[in-house]
C-alpha cells in the first residue's frame, strides 16, 4: 500500500513494481499450462479439466485416453468386502480407473459409511461429490445410484444411504407436482420433519406470483420412492423414477 500514489484521478504504481506483477502473471499462466499438459502432449481445458492425481510418483495430469490405458478397469471383484479389511490389506486404488466418471485415475476406495462395504475406486473429484457434495446433484450423475448399490448392505435392503433419501423425494416431487395447470417444473425443498412426516415446500414463484404450496410425505412414502429408484437403477433405467412408479407421494 505504501507504493501507491494518488494522482488526483487514479492510483499509480512504480514501473518496476508493475513489471514484476506482469512477470508474475506470465509465470502463473505458464505453470497453469504445464499443469494442464498430459504426457502425450494433449492439453486439457482451463476449467474442469483432467484431474491431477496423487500417485506413487506424485501429481500427474492424464487425458481420458491415457488414463484408460494406464489404469485397470474395476470389475467389482471387491464387492462385499469391508472397507476396514481392505485398509489392512493396503490395497491401492490408484491402479484403477474411476468407475464413475471413467476418465481419471482413482484416488480412493469409496465405501458405504452405514454398512461399511466397499463400493469401488473413485477419483478425488467424484469421491468428494459422493461424500460431501449435495446428494441431489450427485444422484443426477450417470451411474450414481448404481454405484451406491455396489454396497452389499444397500443392495440387499434395496435402499440408499439415508443422506440421499430426502433428495430422492425432492427429485420425484419436482418431476410429478405442478401448480394448477402450469407445466413448469417447480423447485422443492424440505421445510421440516416432525412425527415421521417430511413437509416440503414447492415453489413456482418464478412463473406465478402465488406459486407456493406444501406437500407432506410420510416415512413409508419416502422408503417407497427410494425403493422405486433402486429398482429402476437395477433394471438399467438409471435416473429418477417415472411418475407412477411409487404411490402416495406423487
Amino acid at each position: 500500500m505504501q507504493l501507491l500514489a494518488w494522482s488526483g484521478e487514479t492510483w499509480l504504481l512504480p514501473r518496476a513494481y508493475t513489471e514484476l506483477l506482469d512477470r508474475w502473471e506470465q509465470r502463473e499462466e505458464e505453470l497453469t499450462a504445464r499443469a494442464r499438459l498430459c504426457s502425450c502432449g494433449a492439453q486439457g481445458p482451463y476449467w474442469g479439466g483432467w484431474r491431477r492425481h496423487n500417485t506413487r510418483t506424485g501429481y500427474v495430469t492424464m487425458c481420458p485416453p491415457c488414463a484408460g490405458e494406464a489404469c485397470q478397469l474395476y470389475t467389482g471383484h471387491l464387492r462385499g468386502v469391508l472397507y476396514e479389511t481392505l485398509r489392512r490389506r493396503n490395497t491401492r486404488a490408484d491402479a484403477y480407473l474411476c468407475r464413475l466418471c471413467k476418465e481419471s485415475p482413482a484416488a480412493a476406495w469409496d465405501h458405504c459409511h452405514e454398512h461399511g462395504y466397499v463400493r469401488g475406486p473413485l477419483c478425488g473429484s467424484c469421491n468428494t461429490r459422493e461424500g460431501t457434495g449435495i446428494p441431489y446433484y450427485f444422484l443426477r450423475l450417470e451411474g450414481a445410484a448404481r454405484h451406491l448399490l455396489e454396497c452389499r448392505g444397500c443392495l440387499q435392503q434395496r435402499t440408499l444411504p439415508r443422506r440421499f433419501h430426502i433428495d430422492v423425494v425432492r427429485a420425484h416431487l419436482e418431476q410429478t407436482e405442478r401448480h394448477g395447470r402450469c407445466h413448469k417444473q417447480p423447485y422443492a425443498r424440505e421445510l421440516e420433519h416432525a412425527h415421521g412426516v417430511h413437509r416440503f415446500q414447492l415453489e413456482c414463484s418464478g412463473w406465478h406470483a402465488t406459486g407456493n404450496w406444501t406437500k407432506d410425505v410420510t416415512a413409508s412414502e419416502v422408503a417407497a420412492l427410494v425403493r422405486a429408484l433402486v429398482d429402476a437403477s437395477l433394471a438399467g433405467q438409471e435416473g429418477r423414477p417415472s411418475p407412477g412408479t411409487a404411490t402416495g407421494a406423487g
